[in-house]
């Protein structure tokens, strides 16, 4: 596998959006820069363009040399108006191939595809349709390079109002019926990835991932025995009306974790207990039951390779109400200090789930 590091910056000069994301680029070595993924809140689709038109074009001129991957997500910083995630290499034995909206990493045998925000062409299409378009972009990137949508093992899913709909149907719900419609041409005795579904105030449908194939080391799927595996939800947990071509709602196909290497991808958790949501309007509550099931989920008798126990590296905190931001930041900086944390307004994947947890610990 490759080794990578996450740095979060964000802009503190409150200026301009070109002020503020030239504060950021500054602050982003481009030494091994992959990919750089910025934060910013847009009212709608117009507004969400025109942002990342400003964006592509600073980075296109800021980086003379290796240009860096770039997304945008439509989701408020809790802290800033407009934040970053930076990915560096920091393996110097791997080559770096860039591809337009993709970068490959070899070494040897080992090669890894990692993708910016892989994006539909007309977000006016229905949730579905923008997802079964993404799904045929991601299909045809992947087997350009003879990988298989199995060797896919973290993937963030971006979805723009996630628990609305119209005529009966759920955003989320479409895009999950597209998913499993793309993921049923591979096979996966091997666990699917580790995965993120979370909404967006704007942009349609997004889809990033990254994906492994030739390389050596553990990778493995990682259960949670405080829940149910996603993939293996009832009818009953599921929301919106079954699409035409399938028999029956389809279920979100992740795992809650996967171990690569020594690194643990924890997907976005939040507090659900076997399929049921735990029921409480208190955030830091939701918060507080989202931790106890990832602290579970990443414990040392949990890991399915011999351990001696696993740190967080860095988390994401997807809160649903901004005003919920300080209490629940409080309370992570708390219980969880001197660990690299980035708060953002989202809306999570049930109407009553007011936070969601993602991150990577090691062990």
């Amino acid at each position: 596998m490759f080794r990578k590091r996450e740095e979060i910056f964000t802009a503190k000069s409150g200026g301009t959006l070109e002020e503020m994301c030239s504060e950021i680029l500054m602050q982003a070595n481009d030494k091994g820069l992959l990919k750089i993924i910025f934060f910013c809140n847009a009212a709608n689709d117009s507004e969400y363009l025109k942002i990342l038109e400003v964006i592509r074009s600073l980075v296109e001129s800021f980086f003379t040399a290796q240009k860096p991957l770039v997304s945008y997500i439509a989701q408020k910083p809790g802290n800033s108006p407009l934040a970053a995630e930076a990915i560096y290499l920091d393996d110097t034995t791997a080559s770096i191939e860039r591809h337009g909206r993709y970068t490959l990493l070899c070494n040897g045998t080992c090669k890894e595809i990692i993708t910016e925000g892989i994006v539909p062409s007309d977000v006016a299409m229905s949730a579905f349709e923008q997802s079964m378009e993404i799904f045929s972009t991601i299909g045809e990137i992947l087997k350009s390079n003879g990988f298989q949508p199995s060797d896919i093992y973290r993937q963030w899913n971006y979805i723009q109002h996630i628990t609305a709909g119209k005529g009966g149907s759920q955003n989320y719900q479409e895009f999950n019926d597209a998913r499993s419609i793309f993921y049923s041409n591979a096979e996966w005795s091997n666990g699917y990835p580790a995965a993120t579904g979370i909404g967006t105030s704007a942009g349609g449908i997004m889809v990033e991932l990254n994906a492994i194939k030739g390389c050596e080391c553990p990778n493995k799927p990682i259960d949670n025995p405080l829940q149910i595996a996603a993939h293996s939800y009832s009818q009953k947990v599921l929301d919106g009306k079954v699409i035409e071509v399938l028999q029956e709602r389809t279920t979100p196909k992740f795992e809650r974790a996967r171990l690569l290497g020594n690194d643990i991808f924890i997907s976005g958790t939040a507090a659900i207990k076997g399929e049921e949501s735990i029921f409480s309007s208190d955030a830091v509550e939701q918060a507080a039951e989202t931790m106890e099931i990832m602290d579970r989920l990443v414990s040392k008798e949990n890991i399915p390779v011999p351990n001696n126990g696993s740190r967080y590296n860095a988390l994401r905190v997807y809160v649903k109400r901004e005003q919920d931001i300080d209490a629940v930041s409080r309370y992570m900086e708390e219980h969880y200090p001197a660990l690299p944390k980035h708060y953002l307004v989202a809306d999570v994947c049930r109407p009553e789930l007011l936070v969601e947890i993602e991150g990577i610990a090691s062990i």
